[in-house]
C-alpha cells in the first residue's frame, strides 16, 4: 500500500512541474513579442531625432508627415514636458524616456540643436495580455494537472472495478473467483489478501462440507448396528422388554432422521450448483404445493390478487427445490398454526410476490434474524424439528435471486413470510 500514496504524490510533483513548465515557454515566447516591436519603435525613433536634430529645417518635416504612416510624431516645448530632477540629465543626454498612457506608449527625444523635444508614438503597439489570456493559461494549467491524475487513475479504478467484481461473484456463492493480480496494479496487496482470504474461505467450507457428510455417512453404520441389534433382542424379549426396545426404535428413528437431515443440508449447496435450471410458473407450482397442505384441522386458503389467466408468474430455476422451498414454509405455517394459513399470490411491477400467513403465535422480533439458520428454533417451535425448514428454503431462495422476509400478519396475527422473485 506504500506505492500507492508515493506513485500520486509523484504524478502530482511531475504534472506540476511539467504543465507549468510547458505554460512558462508558451507566455515567455509570446510575451517576447511586444519586447521586439518596443524595440523597432525606438530604433525608428533615436534615427528620427538624431535626423531632426541636424536638419535646418525640422519643423516643415514634421508638418508634411505622411498621414498613412504607421508612426505619429509631433514637436513639443521643453517646458511642457515635466521631468523628475533624478531623470533630467540622462535624457538631455540623449537617453530616450517612454510614458504609458491609457492610449498607449510614447517615446520622447531630445534635440540637444533646437532645444526641443520630439514624441514618437504607432498605432501597432502591442497591447498587454488581458485577463483573458490569464485565465486561459490559469485554465490550462488545471485541466493538465487533472488530466495527468486521471491518467493516473485509470489504472487504479480498473483494478478496484475487478476487485469488486471478484468479491461480488465470491459473495454470491462462487468460491472459486479471484483478482488476477498480473501486471501493473497499485493496489497489489489488497489483491493478494483477498485471493489469500478466498482460498482460506474456500478451504474452510469444503473441509465443513466433506466434515458434516462424512460425519452424518459415518453414523449410519453404528445406527444400523443397533437397530440389527435391536431387531434380535426383540425376538426373545419378554412384553416388559419390548417396551423399553420400542422406545429405543423411536429414539432411533429419529436420530436416523436427524442424521439424514445433516446430510441433506450438507449436500444442498453442492445439489443446487450442479442443478439444471427451466422456465416454469410460479403460479402452477405453488397451486400443487399448497393443495397437499389441505388439511380438516387448518384452512388453507389460496388468494390470487388481480392476477389474470396469462399471468404464470414465471421464473427460471429448478423445480424440484422451488417446491422444497414452498412446502418447508408451509409446513412450518401449518404447524403453528392454529385455524388457518392464507397464501396469496400477486404481480407487482414485473415482481412476482408470494406471501404465506398463519394465525400462530408468529415469531418475536428479536428471533427472526437467527430462527432462519441452521437447526435453530423458535420457542415456538422448540420441541418440533431440526431447525432446517426455513434454513434450508432461505439457502434455495438465495441461489435463485429470490428474497424472503419475516414479518407478523396484520390480517392474521401469526407469522408471515413474504417472497418476492424479481
Amino acid at each position: 500500500m506504500r506505492r500507492l500514496p508515493i506513485s500520486l504524490l509523484l504524478v502530482v510533483i511531475i504534472a506540476i512541474f511539467g504543465v507549468g513548465l510547458l505554460l512558462d515557454a508558451m507566455f515567455e515566447r509570446y510575451s517576447s513579442k511586444p519586447m521586439d516591436s518596443v524595440a523597432q519603435v525606438s530604433s525608428f525613433g533615436r534615427g528620427l531625432a538624431i535626423m531632426l536634430d541636424s536638419a535646418p529645417h525640422p519643423e516643415g518635416l514634421i508638418d508634411h508627415w505622411p498621414v498613412a504612416s504607421d508612426y505619429r510624431v509631433s514637436f513639443i516645448d521643453r517646458q511642457e514636458l515635466p521631468l523628475p530632477e533624478p531623470l533630467r540629465p540622462a535624457f538631455e543626454d540623449g537617453e530616450p524616456l517612454v510614458l504609458e498612457s491609457e492610449r498607449g506608449m510614447t517615446i520622447y527625444y531630445f534635440l540637444s540643436t533646437s532645444q526641443k523635444v520630439i514624441s514618437v508614438s504607432s498605432d501597432q503597439w502591442p497591447k498587454e495580455p488581458s485577463d483573458g489570456l490569464a485565465w486561459v493559461f490559469t485554465s490550462v494549467f488545471y485541466i493538465g494537472t487533472l488530466g495527468a491524475v486521471l491518467l493516473w487513475l485509470e489504472p487504479l479504478l480498473h483494478r478496484l472495478r475487478l476487485l469488486a467484481h471478484s468479491t461480488k461473484s465470491f459473495g454470491e456463492g462462487d468460491l472459486k473467483s479471484r483478482v488476477n493480480s498480473q501486471g501493473v496494479s497499485y493496489i497489489k496487496d489488497i489483491e493478494t489478501d483477498f485471493n489469500r482470504m478466498a482460498d482460506q474461505i474456500q478451504q474452510l467450507i469444503e473441509d465443513n462440507k466433506l466434515l458434516t457428510s462424512a460425519v452424518s455417512h459415518d453414523l449410519r453404520t453404528p445406527l444400523a448396528r443397533l437397530r440389527f441389534g435391536i431387531d434380535t433382542l426383540t425376538e426373545k424379549a419378554t412384553v416388559q422388554d419390548r417396551r423399553y426396545l420400542d422406545r429405543i426404535h423411536r429414539d432411533l428413528r429419529e436420530m436416523e432422521s436427524l442424521v439424514d437431515s445433516h446430510l441433506q443440508f450438507a449436500r444442498l449447496d453442492n445439489v443446487m450448483d450442479g442443478v439444471e435450471k427451466q422456465h416454469l410458473s410460479l403460479r402452477d407450482l405453488l397451486t400443487e404445493c399448497v393443495a397437499q397442505f389441505y388439511d380438516d384441522e387448518v384452512e388453507m386458503q389460496l388468494i390470487e390478487d388481480n392476477l389474470s389467466a396469462n399471468d404464470r408468474l414465471d421464473t427460471f430455476g429448478c423445480i424440484e427445490h422451488l417446491a422444497t422451498l414452498f412446502n418447508n414454509i408451509l409446513q412450518n405455517a401449518v404447524k403453528h398454526a392454529r385455524q388457518k394459513v392464507t397464501v396469496r399470490m400477486s404481480l407487482k411491477g414485473g415482481a412476482k410476490e408470494i406471501t404465506i400467513s398463519d394465525d400462530g403465535p408468529g415469531i418475536p422480533e428479536d428471533q427472526r434474524d437467527w430462527v432462519i439458520k441452521p437447526f435453530e428454533r423458535g420457542a415456538a417451535g422448540a420441541n418440533q424439528g431440526y431447525g432446517l425448514g426455513l434454513a434450508v428454503a432461505f439457502r434455495i431462495a438465495k441461489h435463485h435471486g429470490a428474497t424472503i422476509s419475516i414479518d407478523r400478519s396484520e390480517s392474521l396475527g401469526g407469522a408471515q413470510l413474504h417472497i418476492c422473485f424479481d
